[in-house]
């Protein structure tokens, strides 16, 4: 990833960044200085801010999907989320997308 690159993603996600700022970011994320960030170094940068490995975030997002907040996530709640994120899909093709993630066979997503 250059720092153009990096500048278009931010950008694009809504979090325009100062030059003077993506600059340090680019520093501290290109350990090797070679003007790129590489997949190791994007790695190592995720796991060092990531002390719990990412389970807090990933549980965040499943209370924003869970809509009436018992435990589990509906291809009815998956559907008014997508549809309310600009997604457009039928509930049947969030039955699938649930039916492809369910290991249970309940219908549903748990934590």
């Amino acid at each position: 990833i250059s720092i153009t690159e990096l500048d278009d993603v931010l950008r694009t996600l809504g979090s325009g960044v100062p030059p003077a700022d993506l600059k340090n970011v680019m520093d501290e994320l290109d350990t090797d200085h070679d003007g790129v960030i590489n997949l190791q170094e994007f790695a190592a940068f995720c796991r060092a801010n990531t002390e719990d490995g990412g389970a807090s975030e990933l549980h965040d997002a499943f209370q924003h999907y869970d809509q009436d907040k018992n435990g589990l996530i509906s291809a009815t709640e998956l559907h008014m989320v997508l549809n309310r994120l600009g997604m457009k899909c039928s509930v049947e093709e969030c039955h699938r997308m649930i039916e492809s993630v369910d290991s249970d066979g309940d219908g549903n997503v748990n934590f």
